[in-house]
């Protein structure tokens, strides 16, 4: 998803809003907060941390409100809030052991770099990268962003979102071969 098809109730709830609506707020949130969730927890896969995450996301959306065209869906907007959040999340928790006791048992394997790896065997190994390579590595290489809107998202250069991609690539072929 990450659009919400009826634009002129986006438009509304965001005008709203603006007034002071809690209820348009609400809108908003519901309709834009499954797939943030969703892209939150495949970076931070700990549903308490993801909501932490999203509920920063949605207060920052909040405060821009003002600064929200209402007749272009806010979605992108939002992910790349819920992007940088996520960013800011992994590298004030860069020791911090990654709990996965809430990853779901009959995950299917990810296909990553040419290898087929167990989602638990891929967020532990990500979980030993830096922050910054570990956020573009599971962007690029699991959710299959492209180069150029990584680099918007993040807020980075394209040239540093490629090599962040190349160390850890590197980094994979140390750890599971060529």
């Amino acid at each position: 998803m990450g659009s919400v098809q009826n634009r002129s109730g986006v438009a509304k709830w965001i005008l709203e809003a603006r007034g002071g609506s809690q209820d348009a707020f609400s809108a908003l949130v519901e309709a834009y907060y499954g797939p943030l969730f969703r892209l939150v927890f495949q970076m931070v896969p700990r549903r308490q941390d993801a909501e932490d995450i999203l509920q920063d996301t949605f207060f920052r959306f909040y405060q821009a409100l003002r600064r929200v065209d209402p007749d272009k869906d806010p979605f992108p907007f939002l992910r790349t809030i819920a992007v940088r959040r996520t960013y800011s999340f992994l590298a004030s928790n860069r020791g911090r052991a990654l709990p996965l006791d809430e990853l779901p048992e009959d995950l299917p394997a990810l296909a990553v770099l040419g290898h087929t790896l167990d989602v638990r065997t891929v967020y532990l190994w990500a979980q030993a990268l830096p922050p910054a390579q570990r956020l573009v590595f599971l962007l690029r290489e699991v959710l299959g962003v492209d180069d150029v809107e990584i680099a918007r998202l993040a807020g980075i250069r394209e040239v540093t979102v490629r090599r962040h991609a190349s160390m850890a690539r590197r980094a994979m072929e140390d750890r599971f071969g060529p």
